[in-house]
């Protein structure tokens, strides 16, 4: 018993090690790469950028946590008899934020008709750029949200009901059970909003994630892009930390009991409906951008096609590249004796709070430096950044789907197994498979709206489609890039509709 937990420790140990240096080797090369020259990292410049950066994130972070907590009240409660309908906001999900931009975009210029002034306070500074944001990463606020109401225990929720009114409820035992849940996604979107530039570019806003790739294109130093970082990721990583810590005692168990309703007062209500009608239009926003565009299409969407296919390209290389070292080590934390537990936690996010653009540089780096640079001109390299950037949000999403497999099925499968690795193909794997196959879909969609690392690693002649639209809208919303925007968003839905089918077919296999 003593030699088997120890081999167990080991295996747990290897697989931590592989991850960890999967997923961090970029940034080991910039600390051991050296660099003489002094930098003086903090100026007043710079720490008006990281005030930019901080108000951003943070205000980006309470709209979305605000409007998901009304909003998934009003979502739990009407969709009793068909719950799938309750996730209809993750259809645009994993659509790029460039596209709101766009349809942000196209919006004021269209106000602009009828109110000219509108159009000289409104497509520059925080205000749009806090606004597409909170657009971009609302469905995630809202599915933690909504995945908290539904593991919370009806009974308790009923008995509440008898001793006080359904507001007070809400406020006093809902919210506190949802809170783990909106910390840990408010953690995401902070972390996903301060180290990205693309979207503060577009409105004109100097954040500090921009001083990064400045810095590096204007002086080829990539340590110093390393120390510029820091303060960035040290921000980062303890929000990450502060906000995750209270998952750690929410049981696993599914809810029972029997449906709740409760009436809420006209005020609370009204709330909620405002806040369901935002996430409807975070649906209908871009659709309407591109109902023109649809009646009468254009030849563009040809022009788009090469730019696709890279995007595509790297894409699915990137899935091929993360997919095992995210799935073992998302296994291996759903274990209840592992070793060390916090320490593998850290180990595990920590990747999270490193900027793509560090991501980037480092990888370059390294590769320029060795005979590796034979890659540069491929569509390796930028795969192989783009893995190492969205692997822990595939080891989460992957946890998230192991949490719910069968563990005693597949302990008596390792019993009655009578080949080495039998009860793995024909019981694990197939458990194992639906959380596979949506965290590579969701790796692919993340690298399809990638602008930060694909940016420093593309080579000449291989441009994705997210940097192609980057471009054309610093110059404004055309009806070109409207037309690249819609073919993104056309390929992003048709991604989704088979991530929904593939859980939709995994749920019932686990109810029969």
């Amino acid at each position: 018993m003593i030699c088997r937990k120890s081999s167990r420790y080991s295996k747990g140990i290897l697989i931590c090690l592989i991850y960890v240096i999967l997923t961090l080797f970029p940034v080991f090369y910039l600390v051991f790469s050296g660099g003489k020259g002094e930098l003086k990292i903090w100026n007043a410049r710079r720490a008006g950028l990281m005030v930019n950066s901080l108000i951003t994130a943070l205000f980006t972070v309470m709209a979305c946590l605000l409007v998901a907590v009304f909003s998934s009240l009003k979502i739990y409660t009407s969709f009793k008899k068909r719950p799938l309908l309750r996730w209809y906001f993750l259809l645009l999900a994993p659509v790029p934020s460039y596209i709101y931009a766009l349809s942000y975009m196209n919006l004021i210029r269209f106000a602009g008709r009828f109110f000219p002034g509108v159009l000289r306070w409104r497509m520059a500074g925080i205000f749009p750029c806090v606004l597409v944001e909170s657009f971009a990463y609302l469905p995630l606020a809202l599915a933690a949200a909504l995945t908290a109401l539904e593991r919370i225990s009806e009974d308790e929720w009923n008995a509440a009901l008898l001793f006080d009114s359904a507001d007070m409820v809400f406020f006093k035992v809902v919210l506190p059970k949802q809170m783990p849940w909106l910390l840990a996604a408010g953690a995401l979107i902070f972390t996903l909003s301060v180290t990205d530039y693309s979207i503060p570019s577009l409105f004109q806003v100097n954040v500090y994630a921009m001083e990064i790739f400045s810095d590096y294109s204007a002086a080829g130093q990539s340590v110093y892009s390393l120390r510029l970082s820091m303060p960035l990721v040290l921000i980062s990583t303890l929000i990450i930390l502060i906000s995750f810590y209270p998952l750690k005692s929410i049981p696993n168990t599914i809810k029972t009991g029997e449906r709740v309703s409760p009436l809420y007062s006209g005020g609370l209500r009204t709330v909620c409906s405002v806040s369901v009608f935002l996430t409807a239009l975070q649906i209908i926003l871009p659709l309407l951008s591109f109902v023109p565009y649809i009646i009468m299409p254009g030849g563009e969407l040809v022009s788009a096609l090469p730019q696709l296919y890279n995007s595509l390209a790297a894409g699915m290389a990137a899935v091929i590249i993360h997919i095992l070292p995210s799935a073992l080590m998302a296994y291996h934390l759903t274990k209840e004796d592992t070793l060390c537990k916090p320490a593998l936690w850290i180990c595990a996010l920590f990747p999270l709070c490193i900027p793509g653009v560090l991501t980037g540089i480092g990888l370059l780096g390294f590769v320029s430096s060795t005979p590796l640079y034979v890659l540069r001109t491929g569509v390796i390299l930028p795969a192989l950044g783009l893995a190492i950037r969205y692997m822990p949000f595939s080891m989460l999403i992957q946890y998230g789907c192991y949490l719910r497999l069968d563990k005693d099925r597949i302990n008596a499968a390792g019993l009655l197994q009578n080949k080495c690795g039998k009860a793995f193909l024909k019981v694990q794997l197939p458990l194992m498979a639906p959380g596979l196959i949506v965290s590579s879909i969701a790796v692919l969609l993340l690298t399809l709206g990638d602008v930060g690392t694909s940016l420093v690693l593309m080579s000449a002649g291989r441009e994705p489609m997210s940097v192609k639209i980057y471009n054309y809208l610093h110059y404004g919303s055309s009806e070109k890039v409207t037309y690249f925007c819609m073919l993104q968003t056309a390929v992003c839905l048709l991604l989704m509709i088979t991530a929904y089918v593939v859980m939709d077919i995994a749920g019932k296999r686990r109810k029969n």
